[in-house]
């Protein structure tokens, strides 16, 4: 056929060009280089966006389809609660308060007023790291660097869940988000099930241990 020669020398032309989209009838894709550098640089923005002052206090949803809530992120909200018998008997009561707070933020800023503006959506950036680093903080001291490492794993699942918010990817973003929650939760529920104390801190003449973070 007299155009495969041409076809064949233009597409050996474009063979080593990173940024070149190759197609046929059956697929398409692009070079693996560039797509890797897509990936972080969309990596990038999403992080420097959950992390920005700007966003973190604004009444705002970053939500692009406005109020669609869903009633999976809502129930999983409540999940916050389930560490905080097991923090108090440790005598844990900082990231104890600071969970039952969450609770409510986050059922306000995630389901109830999910796509609207609203405080909800400031309260909730601002008491959600608070809640995570104490909760950190206090698996650290009853178990060690490993279920520091293991918070990383909620933390992944709020990341992706959040690029999939940017990306309008709304099935997507409820399952992270739920995620986010669960795996949050579950890990302080695992730690001090497993480390956590017998509630002597609150016998008689220990009242030192009343406050810990």
């Amino acid at each position: 056929d007299a155009d495969e020669p041409l076809a064949e020398s233009h597409h050996k032309n474009h063979a080593n060009d990173p940024t070149i989209l190759t197609t046929n009838n059956n697929y398409s894709y692009k070079h693996p280089q560039s797509t890797e550098k897509s990936t972080k640089r969309s990596l990038s923005r999403t992080l420097s966006s959950i992390a920005s002052p700007q966003t973190r206090l604004s009444r705002q949803s970053s939500l692009p389809w406005g109020h669609k809530p869903s009633p999976l992120i809502g129930a999983s909200c409540f999940l916050f609660l389930l560490p905080i018998p097991l923090l108090l008997r440790s005598c844990y009561t900082v990231p104890a308060f600071l969970l039952g707070c969450v609770t409510i933020t986050s059922y306000l800023s995630d389901h109830a007023y999910t796509g609207l503006e609203s405080w909800a959506h400031a309260l909730d950036r601002v008491m959600a790291p608070m809640a995570l680093t104490s909760c950190i903080h206090a698996g650290y001291s009853e178990g060690g660097m490993m279920w520091v490492f293991a918070s990383m794993g909620a933390v992944a699942c709020h990341v992706i869940a959040h690029n999939y918010a940017k990306k309008g990817m709304y099935d997507e973003f409820v399952i992270w988000h739920s995620l986010w929650h669960a795996v949050g939760s579950g890990l302080v529920v695992g730690c001090f099930w497993i480390y956590g104390g017998d509630g002597s801190c609150w016998e008689d003449g220990a009242s030192e241990g009343w406050f810990a973070v």
